[in-house]
């Protein structure tokens, strides 16, 4: 082959007097720029450097070493945006659910504050509470780029019931303790799980707790108040922080599994603007008494076993916001395409097209680091920044994206008529949940410059 090659360079220099200008050859990526009319130095001595190069290139190609067509499809490899055919299916299964299921019930529970048993019995029945959990327990055991899909389908009808559905795979399947029954019952939609983390004055800073557990013999007698309690009244096991002080006088905090019906519990609805079947209630602990046992993730490892969830479920918070911007987003190009004025459609007009690019742009790139962040998580790397970056601008991104929206429908989008309205109210719900937006960029910056920079002493919540 090095001979045909040199061959075939030799004999070109006498093809064509007036010479050639370029040559790009497809194997090695070298491009011949000859002049060879009148010139020995830019004729000939270029030809044979380029035929040795050639003959170098083929060396490469044909002893498979790295550096050409072998390191360009392990390169092509380790960088795939694309969703493997499987995940697109079951995508098109979550979606189609989604618009069956979820959707025609979701004005109807957003207006009466309820929560959407109808959608959550058919996402139990469908296997969303179990997309992470272990097929041993009933679960279906895919990794958490399925549960972020299932999370950015349902978001696209619904926030509320795709927050419910990150709560129940996240909570008994990232935080050890739950116990093997519960996450079962939890898998076949029979129980719940709910968040009671949040107080009056200690929401990020959980210095500031006072709900606290006392040791009596082998039991803990909780007393204490949590707000933001979500799925609430509904629930049936919720996953409370409090304060316990050892013998030493030493405190720490512990994550505990507390039954909803215990005695010593009463719950009060907070009324929320947005994610209204999600639901969210003031909690109130009197001499709530649970065994020494029902400790989550660890005594003494409430924080670390909430930390460890957050860099999961702040990238699915920003998928469910993602999701229901990119709905809004679709639903708004068909308008702006239908809508007249001055006898043209508005989406001619530069002042609603280019805002419609910006926001494409934004959820798009957005929408590509929250997959990372879920990515990074199943490969067991550290997602803490990128979770916090998902999360911040992935939601910010996403609300500022509906609001623009729903401008364009002049009127007619703020009237309960239409849905975008509800969308709104809904999406701005997502910039609290799990850390808001300014602690997600304490967290940031934590991860970027050191614990010392993050101008708080307390933790995040």
């Amino acid at each position: 082959m090095e001979i045909f090659i040199a061959f075939l360079w030799f004999g070109l220099l006498f093809v064509n007097a007036s010479g050639f200008r370029s040559m790009d050859v497809s194997g090695g990526g070298v491009i011949a720029c000859l002049d060879m009319r009148n010139s020995m130095a830019g004729g000939y001595f270029p030809s044979l450097m380029l035929c040795m190069a050639t003959i170098g290139v083929w060396r490469r190609i044909d002893s498979g070493t790295p550096g050409h067509t072998q390191s360009k499809r392990n390169k092509s490899m380790a960088l795939d945006f694309s969703f493997t055919p499987e995940q697109e299916e079951f995508r098109a299964f979550v979606a189609d659910l989604a618009r069956r299921e979820i959707l025609p019930h979701a004005r109807e529970c957003d207006e009466k504050e309820e929560m959407p048993w109808h959608a959550i019995k058919k996402m139990a029945e469908a296997g969303l509470f179990g997309i992470i959990a272990p097929k041993s327990l009933g679960g279906q055991e895919l990794d958490y780029i399925h549960l972020g899909i299932a999370i950015e389908e349902i978001g696209r009808v619904d926030t509320s019931c795709s927050m419910i559905c990150s709560i129940q795979n996240s909570m008994p399947n990232l935080v050890p303790g739950w116990g093997d029954d519960i996450r079962r019952e939890v898998i076949r939609g029979e129980k719940l799980l709910s968040i009671a983390t949040s107080e009056r004055d200690a929401g990020s800073d959980v210095s500031n707790m006072e709900t606290e557990a006392r040791v009596e013999g082998d039991e803990y007698v909780i007393n204490g108040q949590k707000i933001h309690v979500s799925l609430m009244p509904g629930a049936g096991y919720m996953g409370v922080t409090a304060k316990v002080t050892g013998a030493d006088g030493s405190q720490r905090i512990n994550f505990l599994r507390v039954p909803s019906d215990l005695p010593g519990i009463s719950t009060e609805i907070m009324p929320e603007m947005g994610a209204r079947a999600h639901q969210l209630a003031i909690v109130n602990f009197k001499n709530v008494r649970i065994p020494v046992t029902d400790v989550l993730g660890g005594k003494g490892q409430g924080k670390a076993a909430l930390y460890a969830r957050w860099n999961v479920t702040r990238c699915l918070s920003a998928l469910n916001a993602l999701g229901t911007a990119q709905q809004v987003l679709d639903e708004t190009i068909d308008f702006v395409k239908r809508k007249k004025v001055y006898g043209r459609p508005i989406g001619m007009f530069q002042a609603v097209s280019f805002p419609l690019v910006e926001h494409y742009t934004r959820i798009e790139s957005c929408r590509l680091m929250a997959y990372k962040g879920l990515w990074m998580n199943t490969q067991g790397q550290n997602a803490a920044r990128v979770a916090g970056m998902a999360k911040w601008s992935g939601i910010t991104s996403s609300v500022q994206a509906v609001y623009d929206c729903l401008q364009m429908y002049g009127a007619s989008g703020y009237l309960k008529e239409l849905d975008i309205e509800r969308r709104y109210r809904d999406v701005i719900a997502l910039t609290f949940t799990g850390g808001t937006i300014n602690v997600m960029k304490i967290t940031v910056i934590r991860e970027l410059l050191g614990k010392e920079f993050m101008g708080v002493s307390g933790g995040e919540g």
